[in-house]
């Protein structure tokens, strides 16, 4: 038709009119067709909107169905697990303690709602309470399910684990938990405990309606059958003959009866604008000529698009690559030569495979795989660049598909060389003593888990080093430590581990050391050893050790167990007069009852209000304004004074304690800083055990609601235990933690077994670089290295990066030649009392202008 037109000839009017008419006829036939194909995808949708929300509501009910059982059987456990319970219930059943003294009576039925508590053994049922009141009816006499439940328990038991389910509890639908009684502290050894306790919580309807809120369905209820009609979801409850029922909604239903009717109103309107269109047909021959116009001016913006995508993939950091379909290059940006020194020009038209390589499985397989998903990827590669030497890189790829078919390839190549080595070296000093280069307390629980051979573990102490610390300083001190690891690792075989758990504290595992007398012989020439002189910085020094032993083949367990007892006989060691060893053995392990003085004393402490807190300012890295204040708690003893952290928080996490205690010490910082001078933010350190056993959501917007603290001016500081822990669950947590508002902060950033991943994958704010590293400032190139690496590394992420343990003037200044954001240390203060703080911000205040 142009041709004709361009020639000065017209089709005439019956033609064209007949030409319309069909193009009319066919767009209002695929007009149809199209609506028929949009009703039945709306009606599909309906239908898909109805299937989820069933899908969804039950997976609502089952998490909160398994909530539940989790809750109720952490709470059995704290009861089982317990050494009275052991005391009082194995074998004959004291019911005197249990039910007159309610350690498992009355209040069990109307505080904790549990309408039936049992003890029972191979014999029957030796203690049993059913709603609230003793019974002399057996297990059996309320529930065909006795021996299951029995025999479910123990095998729980195998795992130190309780079991639960569902049942049929005196002809209602009821939820069991059960586990074995036993002692907590009772050697593995010997044979367990036969006695069983047993909870029974009835699924009545103030339970099912406090699931269905939590759920966030509507109607929880029980039923012996099946729902009949929709609108029912319906989960069965295996072991009691009953199903949970709840009412769901049908969205898709509602959205058929909202949408259609306005829906037909459209398409009457649509037909009505498509006779108006065919009016107008005749009058489109006009725009033809104004449609290549617009085409000439999308082929100069398709030029320009393109000149901007050559001039963006030159001056990119990457270099740009692309193959066909044979995997032979067609496509290098000049970034390639800038790069690696290779020419563009002599790869071209080579295979990327004699260019690349990867360890982990061959290029052309992943490339073929991204083809056949549609999908982009990355693929860590190495390459060899114009001097020989191999480069690591980060290579990221897609597909390059028309008409269904692969006609090559095409991406990007990151140079991540540097990057590898930084995380490498970092991965080392994780496992390792920055110091000493001895294994640190990660690699030691790898060994001691991973090794099967008898082994003697011992635990060193060194006497007299204190005062060359204080008189000497601390790099004579650094030179002592090195020097007895050096002589360590001299006295001690291939196959034994010397380990620095910190400060002056050893440990030496020998993996074969025979019988007592040869490891007699073994202390007494590490002993030896470690007294003879030694030339420090022109001094010459002595030092002593003291040592405890435990042999494993003795005394067997985890290695926490093994590490506790060589504590303990370290412990004797020195009050023997120090320069000596002892053995562990059960006379010594009442070390474990003052311990658990200390803890009863530690509740009670908690409850009168002994805890202090002590703050340490955190100041920019010029060290002149305080930037934040980091919270470090105290407990003022009534009979041993005011007590570090170290002295009990170990303690606390090993109980529940750590909840109750992280808790007010966040609610004191949060209500503290909130009348401070300066409108800094306050750190607290939460605890990886906090962070397992209770809601910190929840107890974070308790404390800012409480305290009336606004959410940024909190930061949190965890270590890297809460994601070793929990990966995913910690994510959830986090996530949560920043829509409060809160920041959260890295401690202790390079010393766990992948830091970098952590920083990748959960929403940090801010990085800690531990002080071990800060220490070596000055003395250790490599370490140096790894602090600028790692502040390089927050840099690019957007995150503030602080620098803990600043202790001289040498390592502030590196520091800020470093351009590290904010420093911490005795250098530029020691914890304060919040009075002293406030002075000091009162000061500052002062000298603003």
């Amino acid at each position: 038709m142009d041709a004709a037109i361009d020639n000065g000839f017209k089709p005439p009017l019956k033609s064209r009119n007949q030409v319309v008419r069909r193009l009319i006829l066919a767009f209002v036939g695929l007009l149809g067709l199209a609506l028929l194909i949009g009703l039945l995808a709306f009606l599909r949708i309906a239908q898909g909107l109805d299937e989820r929300e069933a899908q969804q509501s039950r997976f609502h009910a089952q998490s909160a169905l398994t909530q539940l059982q989790k809750n109720e059987r952490t709470f059995l456990l704290t009861h089982a697990f317990w050494q009275a319970a052991y005391d009082h219930l194995s074998g004959t059943v004291d019911t005197r303690w249990a039910y007159d003294e309610d350690n498992i009576g009355a209040s069990l039925y109307s505080d904790d709602g549990y309408q039936g508590v049992f003890v029972l053994d191979d014999q029957g049922t030796h203690y049993a309470m059913v709603d609230g009141q003793l019974s002399e009816q057996p297990f059996a006499q309320y529930t065909p399910s006795s021996s299951r439940i029995f025999e479910s328990a123990h095998k729980a038991g195998e795992q130190d684990q309780a079991a639960s389910g569902y049942m049929l509890f005196a002809g209602q639908p009821a939820l069991f938990t059960a586990a074995v009684i036993r002692a907590p502290s009772q050697p593995h050894h010997l044979p367990g405990s036969r006695s069983v306790l047993v909870f029974v919580r009835v699924l009545d309807a103030s339970l099912l309606e406090s699931l269905g809120r939590s759920a966030g369905l509507a109607g929880f209820a029980t039923s012996a059958s099946q729902p009949a009609g929709d609108g029912q979801g319906m989960l069965v409850l295996q072991g009691s003959g009953h199903v949970l029922t709840w009412h769901t909604e049908a969205p898709g239903e509602q959205l058929l009866r909202t949408v259609l009717p306005p829906l037909a109103l459209g398409v009457l309107l649509m037909l009505g604008f498509v006779a108006l269109i065919a009016r107008q047909a005749m009058r489109t021959s006009g725009e033809i000529d104004r449609g290549h116009q617009q085409l000439a001016l999308s082929r100069s913006a398709l030029q320009t698009s393109e000149e901007r995508f050559k001039a963006v993939a030159e001056a990119a950091s990457d270099w740009i690559w692309e193959t066909d379909a044979d995997l032979r290059l067609s496509y290098l940006s000049d970034r390639f030569s800038e790069l690696t020194g290779l020419q563009v020009t002599a790869w071209l038209g080579q295979p990327v495979t004699e260019l690349l390589d990867c360890d982990t499985g061959k290029i052309e397989h992943w490339l073929q795989g991204l083809a056949a998903t549609a999908a982009t990827g990355s693929l860590r590669c190495q390459y060899h660049d114009h001097l020989g030497q191999q480069r690591i890189c980060r290579l990221s790829a897609r597909a390059i598909l028309r008409d269904g078919r692969c006609h090559g390839y095409r991406g990007t190549s990151s140079d991540i060389t540097d990057e590898v080595a930084a995380h490498a070296q970092i991965q080392h000093l994780s496992l390792h003593d920055a110091l000493t280069g001895l294994p640190n307390r990660n690699k030691l629980f790898r060994y001691l888990e991973n090794s099967e051979n008898a082994k003697a573990l011992l635990m060193l102490d060194l006497d007299n080093f204190k005062p060359i610390n204080d008189s000497l300083g601390h790099p004579a001190g650094d030179a002592v430590l090195i020097e007895v690891a050096g002589r360590l690792g001299r006295i001690t075989r291939d196959c034994d581990l010397v380990a620095r758990l910190g400060g002056d504290e050893f440990i030496v595992v020998l993996a074969r050391p025979g019988k007592q007398p040869e490891v007699d012989r073994f202390c007494a020439r590490l002993v030896q050893a470690l007294e003879q002189p030694m030339l420090v910085e022109g001094h010459t020094v002595r030092i002593g050790v003291s040592v405890g032993v435990v042999l494993a083949s003795d005394y067997p367990g985890p290695a926490s167990d093994l590490i506790r007892y060589a504590d303990v006989a370290l412990l004797s060691a020195k009050q023997a007069g120090k320069h000596t060893w002892r053995y562990f053995s059960a006379q010594l392990n009442a070390a474990v009852l003052e311990k658990r003085t200390l803890e009863r004393e530690l509740r009670e402490g908690i409850d009168r209000g002994e805890l202090v807190l002590h703050f340490q300012p955190r100041y920019s890295v010029d060290g002149v304004q305080v930037a934040s204040v980091e919270a470090l708690v105290r407990w003022q003893h009534p009979q041993h004074g005011l007590m570090r952290p170290d002295q009990f928080i170990g303690l606390a996490e090993e109980s529940d304690l750590i909840v109750l205690l992280g808790n007010q010490v966040l609610l004191d910082a949060c209500t503290s800083a909130r009348h401070w001078p300066l409108a800094v933010t306050v750190s607290v350190n939460m605890s990886p055990a906090q962070f397992s056993r209770s809601d910190v959501v929840r107890d974070v917007a308790d404390a800012l609601r409480a305290s009336g603290l606004p959410a940024h001016r909190l930061e949190l500081e965890i270590t890297e235990g809460v994601m070793l822990n929990d990966v995913e669950g910690a994510l959830q947590t986090m996530n949560a933690l920043k829509e409060l508002g809160v920041r959260l902060n890295m401690d202790d950033f390079g010393t766990g077994y992948s830091s970098l991943g952590y920083l990748r994958t959960y929403p940090f704010d801010s990085i800690k670089i531990d002080k071990r590293f800060i220490q070596s400032l000055g003395r250790s190139a490599s370490d140096r290295s790894v602090v600028q690496a790692i502040i390089n590394l927050g840099n690019a992420m957007g995150m503030t990066v602080t620098a803990e343990g600043v202790e001289t003037v040498e390592q502030l200044a590196l520091l800020n030649d470093d351009q590290c954001h904010e420093v911490q240390g005795f250098l530029l203060s020691h914890p304060l009392e919040e009075g002293a703080l406030v002075l000091l911000m009162q000061e500052q205040m002062a000298m603003l202008p």
